[in-house]
């Protein structure tokens, strides 16, 4: 099983990979885009390129749990990514964001996504 996840951002995306035959969540270079289009195109690459069984996506509730306007352009573009034809998902981010200290905090939180789905058995 290959599983892919996302913490969208506008102008920056986290990224990270998991591939069952290693066993590791293994962080992915940060995708740097200046337009959704440019993003997107993006991870439809990845998700040809790496055989991407199911993709997660980071969901940025605000502290009451409630949807920001965030969220809603993350459910958006997360429409968009459901037309390659690859099982989505989102998971809740509140609680990813990493403490000071990493190189890459966008491809740190989805490390932490990717885990949070794993240790859920999704």
């Amino acid at each position: 099983m290959k599983l892919l996840s996302l913490d969208i951002g506008t102008r920056h995306t986290g990224v990270a990979y998991y591939d069952s035959a290693i066993g590791v969540v293994m962080p992915l270079d940060t995708i740097e885009h200046v337009s959704e289009e440019e993003m997107l195109s993006s991870v439809s690459k990845l998700i040809q390129e790496r055989h991407i069984d199911h993709l997660y996506v980071g969901l940025p509730l605000l502290p009451s749990g409630k949807d920001g306007s965030q969220a809603g352009i993350v459910r958006t573009i997360l429409k968009k990514i459901e037309a390659f034809g690859t099982p989505c998902s989102l998971i809740d981010e509140r609680y990813t964001t990493p403490k000071t200290g990493q190189s890459d905090g966008n491809a740190a939180a989805a490390c932490s996504l990717l885990n949070i789905a794993l240790e859920n058995g999704s």
